[in-house]
């Protein structure tokens, strides 16, 4: 679970303009010990073993002030990401989830 959390959170600092995409890489990369960039981040976060930890908590779940609700967001965001923002259209990662988005708009729930 703090793997979804923590590429969560540097995925809204990203959003947000707060941090950017080299400042995130270092975060990464400090935080888990490994070669993680911001596209690993979404890579993981809309991948199998973060869907799964985030399916499994109760829907009440609540922790450093995320939520499961939230938590299911950033898997929705990065999943997108991952699925469309290559320039020659071609997918950033395998995910089941990220394949399901591919040209389509953002789900909003």
């Amino acid at each position: 679970m703090t793997k979804v959390q923590l590429a969560s959170t540097v995925m809204a600092a990203v959003l947000a303009e707060k941090i950017d995409e080299k400042q995130a890489g270092v975060l990464l990369r400090q935080a888990t010990g490994t070669q993680w960039s911001l596209l690993t981040c979404l890579q993981y976060l809309s991948g199998k073993e973060a869907i799964g930890a985030v399916e499994s908590l109760p829907d009440s779940w609540s922790e450093d002030g995320m939520t499961k609700e939230g938590l299911q967001a950033a898997i929705k965001v990065a999943a997108h990401a991952v699925a469309n923002f290559h320039p020659k259209g071609v997918a950033l990662c395998a995910s089941d989830l990220a394949k399901s988005m591919k040209g389509q708009p953002l789900p909003q729930n």
